[in-house]
């Protein structure tokens, strides 16, 4: 997989793959920072800024989404994974 923060693409098997503002967003700041952890309230700060007045568990709706077009099996993620009880990390290459 490849992601082009310019235009905002990931492509997978030369695919690409197109991200909503706010997928781009949470992926962005998940790739930047491979293997850290994110809990909600962390992740909605650094994608969204502290001004974000939505739920916290719209972030669970993105990350949901972003697993569907990126992992082959998105019940089993490879890239975006959920650490229980702490929140979500990218473990991808």
């Amino acid at each position: 997989m490849t992601v082009d923060f310019k235009s905002r693409f990931i492509t997978k098997q030369s695919v690409e793959v197109k991200l909503t503002p706010n997928e781009y967003k949470i992926f962005s700041t998940l790739v930047k920072h491979p293997n850290k952890v994110f809990p909600r309230e962390e992740l909605i700060v650094s994608a969204f800024g502290s001004n974000y007045e939505g739920y916290d568990r719209t972030i669970d709706s993105h990350i949901k989404n972003l697993r569907q077009k990126i992992e082959s099996d998105p019940k089993n993620p490879i890239y975006i994974k959920t650490i229980h009880g702490v929140g979500y990390k990218f473990g991808g290459e």
